[in-house]
């Protein structure tokens, strides 16, 4: 389930965040919507394709590339558990305060 996440103002000046592409920004914000209450969502780019960019024109295998450029930038973790792959905010409980966790 989608939830409403805060993005603090020094996002848009990060060091980390500037040496993305503009497309890998927006995916990297739409992950939080989307994560849980964790920061961690399931790795496939195929769902995220569906998820944040519905009605846009990107391929999958784009989104795959963005994804390994947020794990460059260290923004993101990927990681395996039983065959399944996962990725994961770094810094999570830096950037977000659950109010209510589900």
């Amino acid at each position: 389930m989608a939830r409403i996440r805060k993005i603090k103002p020094e996002f848009w000046t990060s060091e980390q965040i500037v040496e993305c592409s503009t497309s890998a920004r927006l995916l990297f914000i739409g992950i939080w919507n989307f994560a849980d209450d964790g920061g961690v969502h399931v790795a496939s780019a195929k769902r995220l394709k569906m998820e944040i960019f519905p009605g846009d024109s990107c391929t999958v295998k784009q989104i795959e590339g963005w994804i390994d450029e947020l794990i460059k930038a260290r923004l993101l973790i990927r990681y395996e558990v039983e065959s399944q792959w996962y990725i994961r905010v770094s810094g999570w409980e830096k950037h977000q305060r659950i109010d209510r966790p589900t």
